[in-house]
């Protein structure tokens, strides 16, 4: 019986090592100094939003973006035990990849989203985010997915355009 169960498991392995699958050939895209920041207009504030996130790509291609965000003190779950820390309940936000300047951006645009933009410009805005991307490598058409760390941001970073702050435990 030991015999048997032995030999299942090696033929499992010799499956799965000859099944032809491996990873992807380049590095995946390293994302980076996440920020949540206010668009001005001749030095005043309007109440436009931007998520942000530097990419750096080398060989890797981004081909979609997009940004999960959880708002208020309790939109971050802390790390418990083996898990590490969380967005609670968050909402996606569809961004681009600018590759001339290596930065995703997802706009909050108060005319659609009235809410989160006068959420962002109140004084007591925290908000926790992090981005994700569909990436490939040059000699293969299969997508694969890369998450930033969880970012945390307040009102007087968002304002003053200063860099989120990264949560440690989520890279």
């Amino acid at each position: 019986m030991k015999r048997v169960a032995l030999l299942a498991a090696l033929f499992a392995l010799g499956v799965a090592a000859c099944s032809g699958e491996t990873g992807p050939s380049v590095a995946p895209p390293k994302l980076t100094d996440g920020r949540v920041t206010m668009a001005k207009v001749g030095g005043r504030p309007i109440p436009v939003f931007e998520f942000n996130c530097v990419v750096s790509e080398k060989e890797a291609t981004v081909v979609a973006a997009r940004v999960m965000y959880a708002t208020g003190p309790e939109g971050l779950k802390a790390a418990q035990g083996n898990e590490p820390p969380a967005l609670v309940a968050p909402k996606t936000l569809e961004g681009q990849y600018v590759a001339s300047q290596h930065q995703l951006r997802a706009t909050v645009d108060p005319s659609k989203m009235e809410e989160l933009a006068t959420y962002l410009n109140g004084p007591d805005a925290k908000a926790a985010f992090q981005w994700e991307v569909d990436w490939k490598a040059p000699d293969s058409d299969k997508v694969y997915k890369q998450r930033s760390p969880i970012f945390t941001t307040t009102n007087d970073n968002i304002t003053g355009a200063g860099l989120a702050t990264e949560v440690p435990g989520t890279r």
